[in-house]
């Protein structure tokens, strides 16, 4: 009988280990798979332009506020990129006052594989789209900006104004939301708020525009490299 009761604690042990190796295996897979899947969620930091008492551009007469196309076409882009796995990050979500610095370091805490700015334009006969970046671009944003410029003169036959680097009528600098980020960044002008025909444009396409943008955002992240810094 004590033979037999040896036996069976050895056998007991022996079948708790192989249990307890088991579950560490198991673990150990599972954290790796969680890990993976982390690191191959990409984040978009979508900013709204202005916001609250900076109102941004106004049409002619003042009745239409730039920063309140900003967050509504910010918001359908925000829905479309979720759609298709992408985590977003927003600047802001209703109509807050956050100043440029806030957006910048929101965007680098959060580690942002891409930041987009969109914002409308303004002048007294400007009509169309473009884009700006850095003058040294941190990643493949040069070549998203122009699918996204061309997208949206296609969608709309409105003018492409083309990818710009820099400051408008400045030498020297750089957007501050270019400058400012870690990650690739765009600032982009979806049409005129001073014209009228870029504002009806703006309305009828909204939807196209925004899934337009999400598209070319969502191929730009899943192909840029790793560029996140703490």
């Amino acid at each position: 009988m004590n033979i037999l009761k040896g036996k069976t604690g050895i056998t007991a042990v022996i079948a708790v280990g192989l249990v307890l190796t088991s579950f560490l295996v198991a673990v150990k897979f599972l954290s790796g798979v969680v890990e993976e899947h982390y690191e191959s969620v990409k984040t978009v930091c979508l900013d709204a332009g202005h916001g609250a008492d900076d109102v941004g551009a106004t049409s002619t007469g003042g009745a239409r506020l730039e920063k309140d196309d900003n967050l509504r076409l910010t918001l359908k882009v925000k829905d479309r990129l979720e759609t298709k796995g992408i985590k977003v990050i927003l600047t802001r979500e209703d109509d807050s006052d956050i100043t440029l610095k806030e957006r910048c370091k929101l965007a680098n805490r959060k580690r942002c594989d891409f930041f987009l700015s969109l914002h409308r334009n303004s002048s007294a006969s400007g009509s169309g789209f473009e884009a700006w970046i850095a003058k040294e671009p941190k990643g493949n944003e040069e070549e998203t900006a122009q699918k996204l410029v061309e997208a949206l003169s296609d969608i709309s036959s409105l003018p492409n104004r083309g990818v710009k680097k820099g400051y408008r009528n400045s030498s020297g600098n750089n957007y501050y939301v270019n400058s400012n980020t870690n990650m690739p960044s765009i600032l982009l002008e979806v049409g005129f708020v001073t014209n009228e025909v870029d504002n009806k444009n703006f309305d009828k396409s909204l939807d196209e525009n925004a899934e337009a943008i999400a598209d070319i955002i969502f191929e730009s992240v899943q192909n840029e490299s790793p560029t996140k810094t703490s």
